[in-house]
C-alpha cells in the first residue's frame, strides 16, 4: 500500500458545514431599502408620515408672518374648541395633543384607504402628487368647514371663509401644501409589481437564515 492510499484511507473527509448558507445575499434589486420597508410596513410608515408632516407644516404655521401672512396656531384652535375654559398654555397643550393625533389619523386613512384610489402610479412623483392632492383636498375642507363652522364662528368667516380676507386663505392652502408635501416625500411605497421584484430587506435576510439554521 503506498503512502498515498494510506493517508487517503485514515484521514476523515471534511464535512461540509452550512457555513456558506449565512453568507448574506447581495441586493440584486435597485429599488430603495426605505421604499421597499414602507411598501411592506405602511401603517407604521403612514404614522411616522403624519408625525412629520404634521410637525413640520405646524412650524411653518408659525413662521407665515414672517412672508406676510398670517400665523396658523393649529394647536391653540384645536384647544379652543376641546378646552374651552383653560388657560393659554392649557388650550395649547391639549390642543397639541389632539391636533397631531388628527394629522396622523388622516395619513393612516390616506394611506390606507385612498393612495390606491388616485390614478397616479406609485412613483416618486406620483406619490408626491398624491400627497399635494390630499393636502388640497384638506384645504379645501378646512376653509369649507372647520375655519367658519367650528374654529372660528365667532368672526363670521362666511362661504369659504372669504369673509377673512385672501391671505388667511392662502396660509391655509400652503400649511396644507407642506403637510400632503412631507406625506407624499416620506410615505413614498413602491408599485404593486416592483415589490414582486425587490430583493428581501437584510434583516429579512438574517432571520430566514436564521429559521433555516
Amino acid at each position: 500500500m503506498s503512502l498515498a492510499q494510506s493517508t487517503a484511507g485514515t484521514t476523515p473527509a471534511r464535512t461540509v458545514t452550512s457555513g456558506a448558507a449565512k453568507r448574506r445575499p447581495t441586493r440584486t434589486s435597485t429599488d430603495p431599502v426605505w421604499r421597499v420597508w414602507i411598501t411592506r410596513h405602511r401603517v407604521v410608515a403612514a404614522i411616522l408620515a403624519g408625525i412629520v408632516a404634521t410637525h413640520m407644516a405646524t412650524i411653518i404655521g408659525f413662521w407665515l408672518p414672517a412672508v406676510g401672512l398670517p400665523k396658523l396656531d393649529w394647536p391653540s384652535a384645536n384647544g379652543g374648541v376641546f378646552t374651552p375654559y383653560g388657560s393659554a398654555i392649557q388650550q395649547f397643550v391639549s390642543g397639541s395633543v389632539f391636533h397631531y393625533t388628527d394629522g396622523v389619523v388622516f395619513t393612516v386613512v390616506f394611506a390606507l384607504a385612498l393612495h390606491h384610489l388616485l390614478p397616479w402610479r406609485n412613483t416618486e412623483r406620483g406619490n408626491l402628487a398624491k400627497g399635494l392632492f390630499f393636502g388640497t383636498v384638506l384645504a379645501i375642507i378646512s376653509c369649507g368647514f372647520m375655519v367658519p363652522l367650528v374654529y372660528f364662528p365667532q368672526f363670521h368667516p362666511g362661504f369659504f371663509s372669504l369673509n377673512l380676507g385672501w391671505k388667511v386663505i392662502l396660509a391655509i392652502f400652503l400649511w396644507h401644501w407642506v403637510y400632503g408635501l412631507h406625506v407624499g416625500l416620506i410615505y413614498n411605497p413602491l408599485p404593486a409589481d416592483a415589490l414582486e421584484h425587490a430583493a428581501p430587506l437584510p434583516n429579512a435576510e438574517i432571520d430566514t437564515q436564521l429559521t433555516q439554521d
